[in-house]
């Protein structure tokens, strides 16, 4: 289990969490791209990006879907938005660490700025972009990870097709976007079994295939070493 922060808050109850067990529960550390009205807590977040338990930062880049509707103030808030993905991105490069990234209306910009600055892998989480989004980020060897919603928004299963299965991830984004047949319910980390089956089922594949190769996936992108 990974527990990512969204901002210093949860980012230091979710390395207090990983600390309560010797493994198999870890932490992701950093500050969601809506949450830009205070400074940056840099110095914070490195000390926490250098916790043995924390295996990538996030949720870190860009979101351009709830900006101001009036053209001066939404420039401002893009102008912060990249400034603090900016710092985030070099905070993974001097941890060494992945970062884990969440982008909405946002991924040609977020890609440019990849393209340019990280030195470390990262995963479009939640990804929701097109095929030739999904073939930049691969180009550039990062991963992508799909939620509950492809079990019921039939949009994605061109893209779960396209994806190779050693380049995806499975995840639950809870406690948001419960899979079917749980629509309506808080999402629990549980629910992940939906998500790793409609893959199968998508990709036709055994179930037993995909759930090794995800969680190959996973140890391998966080550094995770499970014995």
């Amino acid at each position: 289990m990974i527990n990512v922060g969204t901002d210093l808050g949860t980012s230091r109850d979710a390395v207090a969490l990983a600390e309560r067990y010797d493994k198999g529960v870890y932490a992701i550390v950093g500050l969601h791209p809506t949450d830009t009205e205070g400074p940056f807590e840099l110095e914070a977040f490195r000390r926490l990006a250098a916790h043995p338990k924390v295996v990538a930062i996030g949720e870190c880049g860009l979101d351009y879907f709830r900006l101001n509707a009036d053209p001066a103030v939404r420039a401002a808030e893009i102008v912060a938005q990249k400034e603090i993905f900016l710092a985030q991105i070099a905070i993974a490069n001097e941890a060494d660490k992945p970062l884990m990234l969440h982008i909405r209306e946002a991924y040609g910009d977020a890609l440019d700025i990849l393209k340019e600055h990280a030195r470390v892998k990262g995963n479009s989480h939640f990804f929701a972009g097109t095929i030739e989004e999904a073939k930049r980020f691969l180009d550039l060897g990062f991963t992508l990870s799909f939620t509950g919603v492809i079990t019921f928004a039939k949009q994605y299963v061109e893209l779960v097709e396209y994806v190779p299965l050693d380049t995806m991830h499975a995840e639950t984004d809870c406690p948001f976007v419960a899979p079917m047949p749980h629509r309506g319910k808080r999402n629990e980390p549980v629910f992940l079994s939906e998500v790793t089956d409609k893959i199968a089922r998508i990709k036709k594949l055994p179930l037993e295939e995909v759930e090794s190769a995800l969680l190959g996936n996973a140890k391998r992108f966080f550094g995770i070493d499970l014995a």
